[in-house]
């Protein structure tokens, strides 16, 4: 299971899966890239520079869409918040190691923290392979301010240009 446990921390924190077979169709979506994923489109909330989606088919049930920018660039992109840091780290742990599987040695990993204003803002796994124009990541996110930190699991497929830009 790719995503039942990818992106479930403990049991009072579970997200259920929005497919059958979640490795299939995270390869789907992969495949769909070059089109900004077009078969995936649903209903479009527009806004001044970017178009949100609903997926219509969702790797986690009621988390997944697709924004586009000025239909020049699109990304896939499930994020679930966390109450706390273990269920982050946790759902980090799972969904890394689900990815991985699925996509097999064909890709590449690399690791790295996030940062955001030079202060740490969690941490980071991309997987790249020759041949192929997306970049599939997952964040574990932590946004500061406020009473407390927000902390949030996210998949995102998509440009590698845009992650880039995503997680400074």
């Amino acid at each position: 299971m790719l995503v039942a446990g990818t992106l479930a921390g403990c049991s009072s924190q579970s997200l259920t899966l929005g497919s059958n077979d979640p490795c299939t169709d995270l390869k789907a979506v992969v495949a769909d890239y070059s089109s900004g994923f077009s078969d995936f489109r649903g209903k479009a909330n527009q806004f001044n520079l970017l178009t949100i989606y609903a997926a219509k088919r969702e790797l986690i049930e009621g988390h997944c869409e697709i924004w586009a920018w000025n239909q020049a660039d699109a990304a896939y992109v499930c994020t679930a918040n966390a109450p706390n840091v273990e269920v982050a780290d946790a759902r980090w742990e799972k969904a890394d190691r689900a990815v991985s599987q699925c996509l097999g040695d064909s890709w590449q990993r690399q690791e790295q923290a996030r940062t955001r204003d030079e202060d740490a803002a969690g941490h980071l796994v991309r997987y790249t392979r020759d041949g192929t124009p997306a970049v599939i990541s997952i964040h574990s996110i932590v946004r500061k301010g406020g009473p407390r930190d927000r902390l949030s699991t996210s998949l995102y497929v998509g440009s590698p240009a845009r992650v880039n830009e995503l997680t400074q």
